[in-house]
């Protein structure tokens, strides 16, 4: 009777304090959309731009590019931050800054003015996403980072599905200015959510947290610099290596020089007592397991959006319409499995779902390489859902974990950790992917081959590819916690 009375109390303060911390969870889910719809309606928008300012691919790219980068030192700087001021301070700054780059992208006279408006985005969003992440984190606990996360993901997912379809409407409808404008509301919401949270830390956490600490000045600087390079690296890489052998050997020995350089930094930021970046946290071998795994996850996600529009416009000649359509379909599926998986992980461990999800996730690739002989479009929706449940048992699920085998005041920091290691690696791998396909094109053009079958003869070898690396990751499935964390 006494172990019933104490199980209905228990139940009883977890729900209250589940009540208690509704209004942060819907501000930070209602924060992280905001970020979500901005990146993903704006980037399908660039030939826009070039139309618009009257200027070329190069310079267009940079809507994306500037986007990516100031992201980068965002999330460089978060941990840090997070560390030694309040969080509620930070995350209204945070989302005031993106707030006026959505103002001032609204107000742009130029080319210069947008990209400047979305590197403003960018670093606010970078602070956004791992602040909101370790947050979360802190104040659930492990018993529900995996439901959290999966509710995370499922809200993220949306916005990124319906943004694309969103940029669209308003490109066609309105002038280009309203892909800034469409934010501003919920931006506004977001911040007067979070202007009423009570305050999120204590006296003594404040007292700490108003203590000047040491900023890794040298680590950011190089980091930033070695960033910049990347940059230059991967655009000259797209133009010139399809194009000229001449530049292999020069490209060749910048790229050593790049390894070399980040190796440099990696020693330096793994000695440092208060690092830019915490290296460190790869010590964590289900930490360093689970990131390996979102890594590749992402890379199929990114190769997806650069690839499927390219197969069903350019070799099936069908609409783009049906391409927002597959992607949404996507979406959605991968959502409603997150959510099933966030559910299991707090059960039954990430094991298992890890193990599934990467298999479904390595036949869509396959089955992808191999619907390229004869493509359809109900075929395309089958394989690139079947790619949504891969996903959605392999990514959130497992990352969950990661975060959950770390301690909590280091979990904005494996949060940043882990997602500026995404999207360097991706960047990377997308950009060799382009220069993969473009030269295969070129080929076709000199042996006089039909340019459709060339590009769909390409994008099958990527496809095998990337599923050979995908089942590599099952080992790091396999080292993950089989139960459940209490």
């Amino acid at each position: 009777m006494v172990a019933v009375c104490e199980s209905s109390k228990d139940h009883a303060t977890s729900q209250t304090r589940d009540a208690s911390l509704r209004p942060l969870l819907w501000t930070l889910l209602l924060g992280g959309s905001v970020v979500s719809i901005s990146n993903s309606a704006l980037n399908p928008a660039i030939p826009v731009f070039m139309s618009v300012f009257s200027v070329d691919i190069v310079m267009g790219g940079w809507v994306l590019n500037a986007y990516v980068l100031a992201m980068s030192i965002g999330l460089m700087v978060s941990g840090y931050l997070s560390k030694h001021f309040v969080f509620k301070r930070i995350y209204i700054l945070a989302m005031f800054g993106f707030m006026l780059g959505s103002v001032l992208g609204m107000l742009a006279e130029s080319m210069t003015m947008v990209i400047a408006a979305r590197a403003m985005q960018g670093i606010s969003g970078g602070l956004i996403i791992p602040l909101s992440i370790g947050m979360l984190y802190q104040v659930y606990p492990k018993s529900k980072h995996g439901r959290v996360m999966a509710l995370w993901g499922i809200v993220v997912m949306m916005a990124l599905a319906f943004g694309p379809l969103l940029g669209a409407y308003l490109v066609e409808h309105f002038a280009w200015w309203t892909l800034f404008a469409v934010t501003l509301p919920l931006s506004v919401a977001v911040l007067l959510l979070s202007w009423r949270l009570p305050a999120l830390v204590n006296d003594k956490d404040n007292a700490k947290k108003s203590q000047p600490a040491r900023f890794d000045t040298l680590g950011f600087v190089g980091l930033l610099l070695w960033l910049l390079v990347l940059m230059a690296w991967l655009s000259s890489l797209k133009t010139d290596a399809a194009t000229s052998a001449a530049n292999a050997l020069q490209t060749g020995a910048i790229a050593l020089a790049f390894m070399c350089a980040f190796v440099l930094w990696w020693r330096y930021e793994a000695k440092q007592s208060t690092p830019l970046i915490n290296v460190r946290l790869f010590a964590q071998r289900t930490y360093l397991h689970t990131t390996l795994i979102s890594i590749t996850q992402t890379i199929g996600l990114m190769i997806g959006l650069l690839l499927l529009p390219i197969i069903v416009q350019d070799v099936m000649g069908s609409s783009a319409l049906w391409t927002g359509a597959i992607l949404m379909a996507a979406t959605v599926v991968s959502s409603v499995t997150t959510h099933f998986a966030g559910r299991q992980v707090d059960k039954h461990g990430a094991r298992t779902i890890g193990l599934v999800g990467i298999v479904f996730g390595a036949l869509s690739m396959l089955l992808l390489a191999g619907i390229l002989y004869q493509p359809t479009l109900w075929l395309l929706f089958v394989v690139m859902s079947v790619q949504g449940v891969g996903v959605g048992l392999a990514y959130l699920p497992t990352t969950s974990v990661g975060l959950s085998s770390l301690d909590k005041s280091v979990v904005t920091e494996g949060a940043a950790l882990n997602n500026i290691s995404r999207r360097i690696v991706s960047t990377i791998v997308i950009a060799l992917v382009t220069v993969y396909v473009a030269g295969r094109d070129a080929v076709s053009v000199v042996n006089q081959t039909v340019g459709a079958l060339s590009t769909a003869a390409a994008i099958q070898d990527v496809f095998v590819v990337l599923a050979m690396v995908l089942l590599l990751t099952l080992f790091c499935a396999y080292r993950l916690p089989k139960h459940a964390a209490k």
